[in-house]
């Protein structure tokens, strides 16, 4: 590549990281973290693509956690936490080996989404602190296939151009055994002006127990327009 090719390149790498990662993690952790104290706290986290890490950190710091591991299957050079590759399939750990799982906008990225659940919730004493997308129709799920596209494009990351509506959502994590008990929607993730077009209706963030302890009174949003 040219030199101005590279400048070009890293002025907006640069850019994309100052303006919608820096406060994209910080959003997430800080709606993350607050899910994870109301159940209980955690002493350990287990991030799921976790990434460049930055978002288990700031979990970990802000409830407390002793032990923070993160897998990813592209593992990047530089992480912010004791990370490790593994190949998307069975999580690498015994049952019950951390009081929760992460997954931050990783599950629409899997090849097997219900079995990747299972697995987290496998492992997890506590539950899975999920951050993700809804999809309320066609023109919605272009977008967030669009978003994914540009969000993702450095790191390599596969879209797969899925994304679930919300009795989907109900539907996958009860056959996983799990049940969505807290749901914070909508959630705002990005500054303005990119929340215009990211909304933050498309946004929520879950809370997701062992169904056979979970509460029974949750209440889901209810939107009534589709985007």
């Amino acid at each position: 590549m040219a030199p101005i090719g590279r400048n070009l390149l890293q002025a907006l790498t640069d850019y994309h990281r100052r303006t919608i990662h820096v406060p994209r993690v910080r959003r997430v952790a800080q709606a993350l973290a607050p899910l994870i104290t109301e159940a209980g706290g955690a002493h350990s986290l287990l991030d799921v693509g976790c990434g460049d890490g930055t978002i288990a950190a700031t979990v970990g710091r802000t409830v407390g956690a002793e032990r923070v591991v993160g897998l990813d299957v592209a593992l990047r050079d530089q992480v912010a936490i004791d990370a490790y590759a593994y190949d998307g399939g069975l999580l690498p750990f015994d049952d019950d080996s951390f009081d929760v799982v992460l997954l931050a906008d990783v599950l629409h990225h899997a090849t097997d989404p219900l079995a990747l659940m299972r697995e987290c919730l496998r492992v997890a004493t506590v539950g899975v602190a999920l951050k993700d997308h809804l999809a309320f129709g066609p023109l919605s799920a272009r977008l967030l296939t669009l978003m994914d596209h540009v969000g993702n494009a450095a790191a390599g990351v596969a879209v797969r151009g899925r994304y679930f509506a919300l009795d989907e959502w109900f539907a996958l994590v009860r056959r996983a055994g799990g049940r969505l008990t807290v749901m914070r929607w909508p959630l705002q993730i990005h500054d303005l002006p990119w929340r215009l077009v990211t909304r933050s209706e498309l946004q929520f963030a879950a809370l997701i127990e062992h169904a056979e302890g979970a509460p029974t009174d949750f209440r889901a949003p209810d939107p009534d327009e589709e985007l």
